[in-house]
Formats: C-alpha cells, structure tokens, sequence
C-alpha cells in the first residue's frame, strides 16, 4: 500500500460525520425519499417536518461528512422540526449510501457535488415555495456547501437566508517530510484511483472524532461505513479543505460557524482565523470547549440544538 500525508489523512477523517419563544409544533417523524440530480442519477433522501402539512417558517437542507449519513442529522431534524421547521438531508454522492456500489469512495470532480446540492435544493424549493432556506453543513458537508455555493442557480442562492457551517475543516495539520510529500504526490497523479483504507492510515486518530471514543469500531457497524477512499477523492477534499477561507470571503449571506474544542483535525484557532476571514456582515461564531469534531453525538449537542434553532428563527 502506498502512503499519503498525515496531514491529509488525519483532515479527512475529521471529515466522516430549544427552548425559543415559539410555540413548539408538532412532530410528523422522519420520512424517507428519493430525488433525481441533474444528470438523471437517483438518490435517497431524509426529511424531518412538522405533523399536519403547516407551511413551515424555515426550510433546513443539511450536508453530511465523511463515510457519514443523512441520519446523523435525526437529532437536529427531530428538535428544529418541532419548532415548525422543515428538515432534508440528503445522501452525498461517492459515500456509503449512494446506489450505486462502483461510486462509493470515489469522485471524479467536486462539481458533481456542488451540482447535486444545487439540484436537491431546487427541488427542496419547489415543494416549499417562497420559505426561508438555510444549508446547514457538517465536516465534509460545510466545505460543499462553501465552495458549492457560488455555483447555485441564481434563484436558489437568493432563496438561501444563512449558512452554517459545523466543525469545518479549512486547515490540516503539518505535512508529512518533503521528499515524502513528494513522493506521495506523484503517486496520486500515476493511480489516481487507487483505493487506500483510512482507518489502517490513521492509527489511533480515528477514535477522536468523537467524546465516547470507539467512534470507528461504531462506524464499522454501519451499513453506510466507507473503507476505502480512491487517491483522487482525498486529493479532492484536501484542496476544498485549504481553500475554504478564499471561497468563503465571497458569501455575503448570514453566516454561523460552530466548532468544537477538541477537535485534534482544525484547531480553534485556525477556526477562529478563518472566522475573521468572513467577510459577511452578520455572522455568529461559537466554541463548544468541551466537545470534539462530531458536535451532534457529544455532550454539548443540546446547546448546539438550541443555538442553531434561535439563529435561524431570527432570520427567517
């Protein structure tokens, strides 16, 4: 097997993962659907809505990371979703629940991301029209919604009332020795679609994603788990990961950024430079000091849960 950069495994494994004013609504549970993209490919979908078929306040469209789901956002559908929000996830194309077995852990361009969020969102709109949307993306899922946003039809990024961006990953740690680097580049180049295990790259890093530890023997026994990752995928994310705070000076939308002080992939302070970065005249930022990269599973989720529905009922 051949190696890859510290640097870019430890980052992309980082990538795999209400009390307010308002009257509570009722709960109509989680509902499941496909959709088709732009090129005619099916994929499944998630939605958390209010029971009763009210026109809700504000349209929630989320983005998973890394070997991640559209149920890891259950939690935050079930909570927004009686506070009269409508909650999507979809699930990302070249990840475990992607129909088609030959994609998983591969991406030939990160366009296909980006046209698929454009795509999902314009459906999404077409069955909620004239409601406030916010993307919502963790990990891997903030950098598409980053880099992906630019690319938007021009009705949905005027629909689009605020973006949140969750443990995102716009910095890796040190580099590997520069002969290594080097050779490891040229590799990706030659075998571009060579399939290398993250977890066998990763050592012990893996089980820090999140406060319970454990987190990759839990995502073994997943049916959406990705063993494997060609070299060109990684090559992908680590780009969009270093470019992330170029793209973002760019969005002028409402923007929350929130991240945890634990995380051993971003740290805060590289976080915290890519805040300042933001060139947006109302954006929010919070720490979660005692949490690491998986916000939703650790011990302050309750307060993220809280402080993401009050950010967005106050712009929508």
């Amino acid at each position: 097997m051949c190696s890859i950069p510290k640097s870019l495994v430890a980052g992309i494994i980082g990538l795999t993962l209400f009390s307010t004013c308002i009257l509570p609504a009722l709960y109509a549970g989680e509902e499941k659907g496909k959709w088709s993209s732009f090129d005619g490919e099916d994929f499944p979908y998630s939605s958390w809505l209010s029971a009763g078929h009210v026109k809700p306040k504000a349209i929630v469209v989320c983005v998973h990371g890394l070997s991640g789901a559209a149920s890891d956002f259950e939690q935050l559908g079930t909570r927004l979703s009686k506070q009269g929000m409508a909650v999507y996830a979809y699930e990302l194309r070249g990840q475990g629940n992607d129909p088609k077995a030959g994609r998983i852990g591969d991406l030939r361009s990160p366009h296909l991301w980006f046209n698929d969020l454009d795509s999902f969102l314009e459906m999404i709109r077409g069955l909620h029209r004239g409601v406030p949307v916010f993307l919502y993306g963790e990990s891997l899922g903030s950098l598409i919604v980053m880099h992906g946003f630019s690319g938007l039809s021009k009705p949905n990024r005027s629909a689009v009332s605020g973006l949140i961006y969750a443990s995102p990953v716009i910095a890796l740690p040190d580099s590997l020795p520069p002969v290594k680097e080097f050779f490891v580049r040229v590799v990706m180049r030659i075998i571009p679609g060579l399939k290398v295990s993250l977890l066998e790259l990763s050592g012990e890093q893996g089980d820090k994603v999140a406060g319970g530890g454990g987190h990759w023997e839990q995502m073994k026994k997943t049916k959406h788990y990705v063993p494997r990752f060609t070299l060109r995928f990684l090559r992908t994310v680590e780009k969009m990961a270093w470019g992330g705070i170029d793209v973002a000076r760019s969005i002028k939308k409402p923007v929350m950024v929130v991240y945890p002080g634990m995380d051993v992939f971003t740290k805060p302070a590289q976080v915290e430079k890519f805040f300042d970065a933001l060139e947006s005249p109302d954006k929010t930022k919070r720490l979660f000091a005692g949490s690491h990269h998986l916000l939703a599973f650790d011990k302050e989720r309750e307060e993220l849960f809280r402080l993401v529905s009050e950010w967005i009922s106050k712009r929508s």
